[in-house]
């Protein structure tokens, strides 16, 4: 099978991480591959925020469980709306659990973010795509941590502590680190939806 596609059907989300920490010149050459991503004009939006400091990364997730746990107090009296509910208590679920639910005790976090523009989202998703796939070719799992960037985007006070500006748009959390174990195969993928015309 043909190498890149090989290791796109190989990548997956890691949640469970060994305490090797990942080298400087790792960190670069992920760094370095996300630059390569398509990006509307060549505006190449992306900006980095390198976490790998443990005590850092555990600091900015008890951040986001603050948080939530704000929002799990606020949407209590409306979960009798069907959708709101169904939020409500997964959030309450992980605010209540003793395990680091956001990063995963991951030992490198990398933030993408940039300039809020008509294209930011997409160019930056392809840089994190980018990165995880270069990870997974080097033995490094990953996972993107939708629930931090939707608190990063709300937070101010974060976007500050993190050093960037308000005017940046938070695109992709993502969790780095060598997997206790990679799986040994993808879950079933459901049937695409095809319409040729």
């Amino acid at each position: 099978m043909n190498e890149v596609i090989n290791n796109i059907k190989n990548r997956r989300s890691i949640r469970k991480y060994s305490d090797k920490k990942i080298s400087t010149s790792i960190i670069h050459e992920l760094i370095d591959i996300a630059t390569y991503a398509p990006s509307s004009h060549n505006k190449q939006p992306w900006e980095f925020v390198v976490i790998r400091n443990k005590k850092k990364i555990d600091e900015l997730s008890d951040d986001i469980n603050q948080w939530f746990k704000g929002f799990v107090a606020l949407g209590t009296p409306l979960s009798f709306i069907r959708e709101i509910k169904r939020s409500v208590n997964e959030m309450r679920r992980r605010v209540e659990s003793e395990k680091d639910l956001f990063f995963y005790h991951a030992p490198l976090v990398i933030i993408l973010h940039g300039k809020k523009n008509q294209f930011v989202n997409q160019d930056i998703s392809c840089a994190a795509e980018n990165m995880m796939l270069a990870a997974r070719s080097l033995d490094i799992g990953s996972c993107w941590i939708g629930f931090a960037d939707i608190v990063l985007n709300k937070s101010t006070k974060l976007k500050k502590k993190l050093g960037i500006p308000p005017s940046h748009q938070v695109v992709a959390s993502l969790a780095f680190g060598y997997p206790l174990k990679f799986p040994s195969k993808a879950l079933p993928r459901k049937e695409p939806k095809i319409s040729f015309l």
